[in-house]
């Protein structure tokens, strides 16, 4: 009886899908921690075919703080489609964020657990591609913003989309610390709103926007 081969998968395939479970390894482990015995287990395959698609175990955990950024910012654009009001895009990048907090915890413990790592200058430099990336966003959404007349024109906007961005982490942080109770989600909303509408123009309405069921429910995985 002839027995068939598994059919193998292509190659930039199954460089994603290491990186998806290097990315739970090395959330719940840590860096230091991970050999690439741990890595290529969790991936289902050999170390020698490990090393065939990654140099060790330092490059696969800067592809796998890498692969988060383009993973959120697309869900921001796909939210941003939604809403008509920049303000209102951003309240529901928030709303999303908090509504998601377990679902992206592997994505929140990797950069944690990063940072604790950003004395070397290669996985420094992926966290700021990552930070640098966000930032961005939230900066030219509130520019945005300014040229519709929505936005405050005097506004520092990178340095509120810092604030914006800290806000993020903080919930993060409460999150891990199991502190979540303290802020449910109305009163997350409403500290939101808060901060938000403290950035708009006096004399500006709010804008009507498309989609005001609710928050898309966008999966991170």
């Amino acid at each position: 009886m002839v027995q068939h081969r598994a059919r193998r998968l292509p190659a930039e395939k199954r460089r994603r899908l290491i990186i998806e479970s290097a990315r739970d390894v090395f959330a719940s482990q840590g860096y230091a921690r991970v050999g690439t015995a741990d890595l290529a287990r969790a991936a289902g395959i050999s170390e020698p075919a490990l090393y065939r698609h990654f140099a060790g175990k330092k490059e696969l955990f800067l592809e796998t703080i890498r692969s988060t950024r383009p993973r959120l910012l697309n869900i921001w654009e796909e939210i941003s489609i939604d809403y008509e009001d920049p303000i209102e895009t951003l309240r529901a990048i928030g709303a999303y964020y908090y509504d998601h907090l377990e679902s992206h915890a592997a994505n929140m413990k990797l950069q944690w657990r990063a940072l604790s790592e950003a004395d070397d200058p290669e996985i420094r430099d992926a966290l700021r591609e990552n930070f640098e990336g966000f930032v961005t966003f939230l900066t030219d959404t509130l520019e945005e913003g300014k040229a519709r007349g929505i936005v405050k024109t005097d506004l520092d906007s990178r340095m509120v989309a810092w604030q914006i961005l800290g806000n993020g982490m903080i919930m993060d942080l409460m999150h891990m610390l199991g502190f979540r109770d303290e802020v449910d989600r109305r009163r997350a909303d409403s500290s939101s709103r808060h901060t938000l509408e403290s950035v708009r123009k006096n004399d500006a309405r709010r804008r009507p926007y498309v989609n005001a069921e609710a928050t898309p429910a966008r999966s991170v995985n």
